[in-house]
């Protein structure tokens, strides 16, 4: 592995060295790694993880270094009981030989501000496996290119995902000289993340930016741009800032490599083309890697998603889909199902074209994994599932018989 990603230099051509500060390093951090570390041990970030092998950043005699790191047995031995293993952006307590060039072992993971969890896909119905996507995130890019591939149920489980870590969601939506209406995208857009997500800024036209209300603080935005011209980027200037650690999630061809080598002025992640029949990515990243940009700005870019099993609450669902859950409260019936109750909120608001049909869809769908995930966790709940349907299946039987009665007497 090599780091020269993580360093760059100032304009008059000399290094510049930073300490871990520069990698987010904060006094809460060294607090959390003055609670655990030995005097021989040292504080550093994981920026890269390729087959059990761990590239870290840590400080050194002229300043930030990379080093190769594998995981202690004790940390393993621990894992197999729920202790996390290290994922891209956690800080880490690593212990090194004595020597230039000594071997390096990581003790330790400091308690994680965020977390991007999905369930693993391999994941079978009797097991249910996490896995970290990305630790110590601050705001979410969920990338989408502006072609045929656009799906807003997709952006509806990335937005789901940042609201289980914690993370304001900011949809990128690349590729702008693909479409001709990119203000209607930017509007589909914001109507995916939650409530108080009121600011847009657009970058394929003339005008540098277009700005629609002002975002409140953690609320999620969107922001349209065309990165091989540059176009759009300074509306992500809010949110690269130094120290600051900004994730990259999307599918395979939707621009996230050419969107970060955009923001970075030079080629950091190799891209491909996306198929010209049917706009079908490929994959170009194959591991998690952080960088750290000119600005300061600290980014994770990660493989394409093919296939998102959200790992969440409902709390998290509640955030992602809180246009929805309001509409549900006004349902005259406290546990309607929005089948065919009388007072059905929901079911007024499709028919007024108040609530769209697709994301009543995605979140009804959403509903029934986390669900799925309670009940595996929690046998009480699955039990409580299992009555809630029977009550459900029956009710619909009686809906049926009533209607076929009714249809009967009107021949």
């Amino acid at each position: 592995m090599y780091y020269i990603h993580v360093e760059f230099s100032d304009t008059d051509g000399a290094p510049r060295h930073g300490g871990l500060r520069d990698f987010g390093f904060d006094d809460d951090f060294m607090r959390d790694y003055l609670t655990i570390a030995a005097p021989d041990e040292l504080p550093a970030r994981v920026v890269e993880v390729q087959r059990g092998l761990y590239g870290l950043v840590l400080n050194g005699d002229s300043g930030v270094i990379g080093i190769d790191a594998t995981v202690s047995g004790r940390l393993l031995h621990e894992a197999a009981s729920g202790s996390p293993l290290p994922a891209v952006g956690d800080w880490v307590v690593v212990r090194r030989a004595e020597g230039p060039g000594g071997a390096a072992s990581i003790r330790a993971v400091l308690p994680r501000r965020s977390a991007f969890v999905r369930r693993d896909p391999g994941d079978k119905e009797e097991r249910i496996e996490a896995q970290v996507l990305a630790a110590n995130v601050d705001t979410a890019f969920i990338v989408a290119a502006a072609d045929q591939r656009w799906s807003a149920r997709r952006i509806e489980r990335y937005v789901t995902l940042a609201c289980e870590a914690g993370v304001e969601p900011v949809v990128v939506i690349t590729k702008a000289d693909k479409t001709a209406d990119g203000e209607a995208l930017l509007r589909e857009a914001l109507s995916l993340i939650p409530e108080g997500a009121h600011r847009a800024m657009a970058g394929a036209s003339t005008s540098a930016s277009v700005q629609v209300g002002c975002a409140a603080p953690g609320a999620g935005s969107a922001v349209l741009v065309c990165a091989p011209e540059g176009r759009g980027l300074e509306g992500l200037e809010p949110w690269l800032q130094p120290g600051k650690t900004v994730v990259l999630l999307g599918s395979s061809g939707a621009g996230k490599s050419t969107l970060l080598n955009a923001l970075a002025g030079t080629t950091l992640a190799a891209t491909q083309a996306v198929r010209a029949d049917d706009d079908r990515g490929r994959h170009t990243t194959t591991h998690r890697q952080l960088y750290r940009l000119p600005s300061g700005a600290l980014v994770i870019d990660s493989p394409g998603l093919r296939e998102i099993q959200v790992l969440a609450g409902e709390e998290a669902l509640a955030s992602a889909f809180s246009d929805v859950e309001e509409i549900a409260l006004r349902c005259r019936f406290r546990d309607c199902r929005h089948l065919n109750e009388p007072g059905c909120a929901i079911r007024e608001a499709l028919e007024s074209g108040e609530l769209d049909e697709g994301r009543y869809a995605g979140w009804k769908k959403l509903q029934r994994e986390v669900a799925f995930l309670a009940a595996r966790e929690d046998p009480n709940e699955a039990r409580a599932q299992e009555n809630r349907w029977k009550v459900i299946n029956k009710s619909m039987r009686g809906y049926s018989k009533e209607r076929r009665s009714i249809q009967g007497r009107a021949r």
